[in-house]
């Protein structure tokens, strides 16, 4: 449950102990049956994060949610320091990282959505993005390219002006690659702001940008996304229907068994009394009906252990298979991000190759002029034409210099990503299939109670007891019973 706290209050815990930065990154972690990173693999040197206590400030459209992060040495361990952020603090983390270390593959968070304010403000859905936020920072936490990035010693601070004055600095902004300001008057920076508006719609018509050396090689990886994207597009479509399947099938057993229930209080011949008048053959034969095949009780009763079996093995399935399958989406999504940044720059770096030949074609005309009529003026103009062709020489290195990296970046991100999505694709199908086996072993347990002559003995465990002993069937009936009812 929720509680308000004082906006005022103190939110970070006292101690001697607190670090003045982020926990440190290690290699990429090892993942477990649930697709959940277990350990940096860095010499047992990862800190420990969690994401708890969401607290509500605020009333009506007002209001908002703050969650507490805390820091362990280890999941067991005393707490070491503790922050409170809110959801929009995780979002800003998002954009600045993906300023701060363009290329790398950031983990996806939840996006803004549109809410009323009971949803938005539901139990559910904050509890949902509470586990979003949780894994996204044990992600990042891990992840070698964000090593020392300037926005998680922020985030991490102890000291609330410290962050304050980095979202200030670095306010969310729709856009991920800012300009800095490489001209040196407003003027000039309309004219490179057209040059580059230039650029993109060059390549929004398909015109090709100029590259590095390596753009064969970025072709190669932005294919291999398509192609994989596609494939998991199919993938998810039908694991997730035979995932849902259990869930359809658990409802139709529920409704079936509930249907059975009801005409076995209508009728049961088991506890009828035959009439006096009744011949003794009758009641020979309502005897010999009655061995063969169990009542309509009994048989509701299975449906409602088959109803809750199905029910188990969705939930099962849900955490194990759709979940993970879910999650390697999102870091397609992620890895379309990065290369999204590359693109940015080089699209900056064709800026400053358009502006170069704009600025060398001024010259030219400004030289030609000077030279038919010379003028004081003129001479000026050349000056400082020559100045800012100089300088768009100067921004283009730079600019070049910054797309090497990022692109060197991208290409180690995606050597990591190919392994990564290999082994979560494997560690996927193969809990798939311990579920399929640990279920259809007790679903078969439960269908054989249905067989004329009892057949029930065979078969594995229901609930871990093996299935076929009278006391145990006895005690699944009356569950099954109360379940029902």
């Amino acid at each position: 449950m929720m509680s308000t706290i004082d906006p005022n209050a103190e939110l970070f815990d006292d101690g001697s102990s607190i670090p003045s930065g982020p926990p440190p990154s290690s290699p990429p972690p090892t993942l477990d049956e649930n697709n959940t990173p277990v350990g940096g693999g860095g010499g047992g040197g990862t800190l420990h994060l969690s994401v708890t206590d969401p607290q509500q400030i605020g009333e009506g459209r007002n209001a908002h949610t703050f969650y507490r992060i805390d820091v362990r040495p280890n999941q067991y361990a005393d707490t070491i320091a503790s922050v409170r952020r809110r959801y929009s603090d995780f979002r800003w983390l998002f954009q600045r990282l993906h300023e701060e270390r363009p290329g790398a593959i950031i983990p996806i968070i939840p996006h803004t959505k549109a809410f009323q304010i009971e949803k938005r403000l539901s139990e559910e859905l904050i509890e949902e993005r509470r586990v979003s936020c949780e894994t996204f920072l044990r992600r990042v936490q891990i992840h070698p390219e964000l090593e020392g990035a300037p926005s998680i010693s922020a985030f991490f601070s102890p000291d609330a002006e410290v962050f304050e004055q980095a979202k200030k600095d670095h306010p969310e902004t729709e856009g991920f690659i800012s300009e800095d300001g490489t001209t040196s008057s407003a003027k000039e920076k309309v004219k490179h702001f057209f040059v580059k508006a230039g650029i993109k719609a060059k390549v929004a018509r398909g015109v090709d940008l100029e590259e590095t050396p390596d753009a064969a090689q970025v072709d190669e990886v932005e294919q291999y996304l398509s192609a994989l994207e596609t494939h998991v597009k199919a993938l998810a479509k039908a694991t997730l229907y035979l995932v849902d399947v259990s869930k359809e099938t658990s409802t139709n057993m529920h409704e079936l068994g509930q249907t059975l229930f009801g005409l076995h209080q209508t009728y049961d011949p088991d506890t009828t009394t035959p009439d006096d008048n009744d011949s003794s053959s009758s009641s020979s034969n309502n005897s010999n009906a009655k061995s063969k095949n169990p009542s309509l009780k009994t048989i509701s009763n299975i449906f409602a252990s088959l109803s809750a079996i199905n029910k188990v093995k969705y939930d099962d399935n849900y955490a194990k298979v759709s979940k993970p399958i879910i999650d390697i989406q999102d870091n397609i999504k992620a890895a379309r991000l990065a290369l999204k940044r590359r693109k940015d720059h080089a699209i900056t770096y064709n800026t400053f190759l358009q502006q170069i030949k704009n600025r060398q074609a001024a010259l030219e005309k400004l030289n030609h002029k000077n030279a038919t009529s010379p003028q004081a003026t003129t001479e000026n103009q050349i000056v400082s034409t020559q100045q800012l062709l100089d300088e768009s020489n100067k921004s283009s290195k730079v600019a070049l210099a910054a797309l090497e990296k990022v692109t060197q970046r991208v290409f180690r991100e995606m050597d990591r990503f190919k392994h990564s999505v290999d082994a979560q694709l494997r560690l996927l199908y193969v809990n798939h299939a311990r579920v399929q086996v640990d279920y259809s072993r007790q679903l078969d347990v439960e269908w054989n109670k249905l067989l004329p002559n009892g057949n029930a003995g065979s078969g594995g465990a229901v609930n871990g007891r093996v299935g076929g002993s009278g006391a145990d069937d006895g005690v699944l009936s009356k569950e099954a019973e109360m379940l029902m009812i």
